[in-house]
């Protein structure tokens, strides 16, 4: 397998990846997340052409409190994740050697706010991906869009054995995963994308996807700044991640990747205000945190009231593609 591992190591470690800006496909940070990145550069390294299909995913919202979330995305187009968990500490070596013999690469996951490697270490309690494309005796090289400084080059970071353990030990979240084709699959892609927008509709209307939208934008109006402020920066965490499948939308509809019997105009503009509402949301997150001292509470309520009645918008007209 030694060659199959210099041909994903040298593939991608040569084209001084920056997940920052767009791909051909208008792919980045913008619009995938961390497992969506790493699985991006392994189908380019397979060979994959129109990669934006496999990573549109319905929609959905779930609310607590302050606290937004949607589900973690699913590969589409025929493609699943099999993920591999270790016994114990000890088994993380031998599990990642055999993956790796068998397919060149793996997909790394763990609690990133256990991983010293990671610029989310002690702050985010969440699952993080990083690819692993080379390892050795001293450690794994990995290809990360937040590694942290010590440990990473840009996206490219060597990680000790014992600094990787470390982090397996102290989590019960982790493990390695591949990507491999589902068998028989025979979907078309309008087939496919009908399902999405027929998934989409029953999340957020029929499972009241908006009505916990809308709950989330209540306990945002309703809590006083000195709530808020402690919050910025998991708030603007969670709405960037929450609105990034929204942008992916937009920008499969400007590159050409929505079937065009389904490309209507009045979803496809509606879609545009939604994308707009959550950059004015974000924009003003992001202000108050260079500026804690002032009181953007009644800005930011307004702008998630824009941004609901966006997604109000955005359904009633998705809804008649159904």
């Amino acid at each position: 397998m030694e060659e199959t591992r210099k041909t994903i190591a040298q593939t991608i470690l040569s084209q001084k990846n920056d997940w920052r800006f767009p791909d051909g496909e208008g792919l980045s940070q913008r619009t995938l997340d961390c497992r969506q990145l790493c699985m991006m550069e392994v189908l380019k390294w397979k060979g994959e052409r129109q990669l934006t299909p496999v990573f549109l995913n319905a929609f959905d919202c779930e609310s607590n409190g302050l606290m937004l979330r949607r589900r973690e995305p699913e590969p589409g187009r025929g493609w699943r994740l099999t993920k591999y968990s270790p016994l114990n500490t000890e088994g993380l070596y031998p599990l990642i050697d055999s993956v790796f013999d068998h397919e060149g690469y793996c997909l790394l996951f763990y609690n990133a706010k256990e991983a010293v490697f990671s610029s989310y270490y002690g702050k985010h309690d969440i699952v993080h991906w990083s690819l692993l494309v080379d390892y050795d005796e001293a450690g794994v090289t990995l290809v990360d869009d937040e590694g942290a400084p010590a440990f990473f080059n840009g996206y490219i970071g060597k990680v000790p054995w014992e600094t990787l353990m470390s982090a397996q030990a102290n989590s019960e979240k982790g493990g390695v995963a591949i990507l491999g084709r589902r068998p028989g699959y025979a979907k078309t892609w309008e087939e496919e994308f009908l399902s999405l927008v027929r998934a989409s509709v029953h999340n957020m209307v029929d499972q009241q996807g908006l009505k916990n939208l809308e709950n989330f934008v209540k306990a945002i109006a309703e809590s006083p700044p000195e709530a808020l402020i402690p919050m910025l920066e998991t708030l603007e965490f969670d709405v960037h991640y929450f609105r990034r499948l929204r942008e992916l939308w937009k920008t499969a509809v400007e590159n050409g990747a929505i079937p065009e019997r389904y490309k209507a105009p009045g979803w496809v503009e509606e879609l545009v205000y939604v994308c707009k509402s959550w950059s004015l949301v974000m924009g003003v997150l992001a202000k108050w945190k260079r500026q804690p001292d002032k009181d953007y509470s009644a800005k930011l309520t307004d702008y998630l009231g824009q941004a609901l009645e966006s997604e109000k918008g955005f359904y009633r007209e998705l809804r008649h593609l159904v």
